[in-house]
């Protein structure tokens, strides 16, 4: 079922500022690293050669204060982008107005493969040949009692293969429907709190919070009216 939750919970499951796991993830490896620090320098090269010319000309002008500012921001570029591809991927779900606690059922799973790249190339006998890069799947169907149904497409990984059909799974749903009567958008960050798995390529969530908050959601739904 979906248990609506305040826009306090909200904001701090999702939150404007990254969370370290968000950063970590948009840093990226060493190649990643050394793009955005030769972006870095070639910015503070351009935007110092401007800010000399304006200042040249005319010392107290609003534009050289500008291009001064732009070789500053330039020169950490390296530091900031995973910053601000964070903020813009939790905005996207922070744009709706309201999230809902969903307790899910696993119903069934099963792999697919897509084909990620088709290359072409004629071979010593002059034939045509067709080769494929492929990637693997896992597909999980989740469910309620409600008869909402959503599917997890995510890629492979040793992990995911503890996943079995009638397993819990908790996440967010986001709608801009009170009610919920249409649901706009699911996080792919799933908790699995029988194993403390987490299901998904991308921490959207505060997981620290989200699970202190599937624990008092679990034992809310466990007490028995007097």
């Amino acid at each position: 079922m979906i248990t609506p939750l305040k826009r306090k919970n909200f904001d701090e499951l999702i939150p404007a500022v990254p969370t370290s796991e968000q950063y970590q993830y948009y840093w990226g490896d060493g190649q990643s690293l050394f793009r955005r620090v030769a972006i870095s320098i070639t910015c503070v090269i351009v935007f110092t050669i401007l800010y000399n010319r304006v200042h040249e000309n005319n010392p107290s002008s609003f534009g050289a204060l500008i291009m001064f500012i732009c070789a500053a921001l330039g020169g950490l570029y390296w530091m900031l982008e995973p910053i601000a591809l964070a903020s813009i991927r939790n905005a996207k779900l922070r744009r709706f107005a309201y999230c809902g606690f969903w307790q899910a059922e696993v119903l069934d799973i099963y792999v697919s493969q897509e084909v990620l790249a088709r290359a072409e190339k004629v071979n010593s006998r002059g034939r045509m040949d067709v080769s494929y890069d492929a990637e693997s799947f896992l597909n999980i169907e989740l469910g309620d009692e409600t008869e909402f149904v959503t599917t997890l497409r995510l890629p492979m990984r040793r992990e995911l293969k503890r996943i079995r059909p009638a397993q819990t799974v908790f996440m967010l749903l986001f709608s801009n429907d009170r009610r919920f009567g249409r649901v706009s958008r699911i996080t792919s960050d799933a908790y699995i709190a029988q194993y403390d798995l987490w299901v998904g390529d991308y921490p959207y969530l505060r997981r620290d919070t989200f699970v202190n908050l599937t624990k008092f959601m679990v034992k809310r739904s466990q007490r028995v009216p007097n």
